[in-house]
């Protein structure tokens, strides 16, 4: 269950992006701000359910590898989902990142 955090989130950091920048046209033409907020936080939701999804999965690693066998074979999934968890949250913090100008420079300037 960490794959999409893995994954996922980093494309979909990605896909926003590209998304907020195609329909800055748009809504622009129409005077509609929501779009260009609307974008951002569906994005945002999605990485952080992923990012949520992967965390759960760290912490079900965690209470495992203290059963690990003695060359450490139990923790290979506890280290992937620490990682994806990582790159979720940083995945995350990117989108929020390029979130906050739009609350206050506006995309639709003349």
């Amino acid at each position: 269950m960490s794959w999409p955090a893995l994954i996922l989130a980093p494309l979909l950091a990605l896909a926003e992006q590209a998304v907020a920048y195609a329909l800055t046209t748009p809504g622009c033409a129409h005077q509609h701000d929501v779009l260009l907020h609307l974008v951002p936080l569906v994005f945002l939701l999605a990485t952080l359910a992923a990012t949520a999804m992967a965390w759960a999965e760290a912490r079900r690693g965690a209470q495992a590898a203290g059963h690990a066998d003695a060359d450490g074979r139990g923790t290979n999934g506890y280290f992937i989902a620490c990682a994806a968890t990582g790159v979720g949250a940083l995945a995350s913090v990117a989108i929020l990142a390029m979130w906050v100008p739009l609350w206050w420079l506006s995309p639709c300037v003349s």
